[in-house]
């Protein structure tokens, strides 16, 4: 077994069962016994988030003119949820079931998105209110997003694909998913690293809020560059354990580097261990109250200020004092910078809190 050993949550879970939970559960809804978010997203006991997956109306629209993000013009169709417009190529047919099932899984991801953040972006690119999924022939990637604010595009090669999966098989791609976490990230001033240090936290944000955003729409992962989406996520899930398991790795050697202790990056990495913490710490409720309180925070002159933003909105999210965990099992920085040798992680137990909101 790799890492700290830890006996269930590290948090005393109280579950207080109601004659609605009752009925939710002999309708087949999964209940967590957790608080709520809107649109049918609810805490679950392993971390997750799940939710009621009922589609609002989609309604298709007249074409529009489309700027794209990197200047270039197109005319395009949207798709028009309750939160998110889809806007495809006019030059292919779309099956109106499937792109109702694609908008309505963005709609649930944007609910559970502005829920978990008690936030929504800023306006760049927008159509009737709603944000913007464009497909185009141009762009800064896969997929392109502003940070903060609406607006994300997928190069028309990318978005065909996901469509057929969906078509095909039920499967999601995840870029747009990811992409909604660029559009929700708001505390680059709290927790992103500063040079020299390579940050891996703006982008980790994205990678780890993918995964509960789609467990959160109610959608299964279509494969990662060839891995199959679920063994893909329990490959990330497990970087913690690799870090946790050789006490020879640093924060320096890993984070502040933008590197993994195992696959793929730092970035990765960053997302494993804020899904342990949520593991063991609440799940959603942790998730929820991390990113509330974030907010708050003064602006990290250092990054050891960073660091000890991250660890004083982990305490607040638990609601229990996590500093062994992050500046002795993981040797994180102090905020005087002051680094601690790492002992076995076995030796260092998971600190006790409260999963109640």
């Amino acid at each position: 077994m790799r890492g700290a050993t830890a006996t269930g949550f590290g948090c005393l879970r109280r579950i207080v069962v109601t004659a609605a939970t009752l009925l939710a559960l002999s309708s087949g809804l999964v209940v967590a016994g957790a608080q709520a978010a809107v649109d049918g997203t609810e805490a679950a006991p392993n971390g997750q988030a799940t939710t009621t997956t009922s589609t609002v109306s989609v309604e298709q629209l007249p074409a529009v003119n489309y700027t794209a993000i990197d200047g270039h013009k197109e005319t395009l169709v949207p798709w028009q949820g309750r939160h998110v417009s889809v806007l495809v190529e006019p030059a292919v047919t779309r099956d109106p079931r499937v792109m109702t099932k694609l908008v309505s899984a963005l709609d649930r991801a944007w609910s559970y998105y502005a829920a978990t953040t008690g936030r929504t972006p800023a306006v760049a690119h927008s159509l009737n209110g709603r944000d913007e999924v464009a497909e185009v022939t141009s762009t800064c990637g896969a997929g392109c997003t502003y940070i903060g604010a609406t607006g994300t595009e997928m190069l028309t090669s990318y978005f065909e694909s996901m469509y057929q999966q969906i078509a095909q098989s039920n499967l999601y791609d995840q870029i747009p998913f990811y992409e909604l976490g660029r559009s929700f990230w708001f505390w680059s001033s709290q927790l992103e690293l500063k040079s020299p240090d390579q940050d891996p936290v703006v982008t980790g944000f994205a990678v780890w809020m993918r995964f509960r955003s789609m467990t959160a729409a109610g959608v299964k992962g279509a494969p990662f560059n060839g891995t199959p989406f679920t063994t893909f996520q329990t490959q990330v899930a497990a970087l913690s354990g690799d870090y946790e398991a050789n006490p020879a790795l640093t924060f320096a050697g890993t984070l502040a580097l933008d590197r993994s202790p195992g696959l793929y990056g730092g970035t990765d990495f960053w997302a494993s261990l804020m899904t342990q913490l949520a593991q063991r710490h609440g799940g959603q409720v942790f998730v929820r109250r991390f990113w509330h309180h974030l907010g708050a925070m003064p602006p990290a002159s250092s990054n050891n200020d960073a660091v000890t933003n991250w660890v004083q909105a982990a305490n607040y999210a638990a609601r229990t004092d996590l500093s062994p965990v992050f500046y002795t099992r993981w040797g994180f920085p102090r905020p005087d910078g002051s680094v601690t040798p790492r002992p076995p992680a076995s030796t260092v137990p998971e600190p006790i809190g409260s999963c109640l909101p």
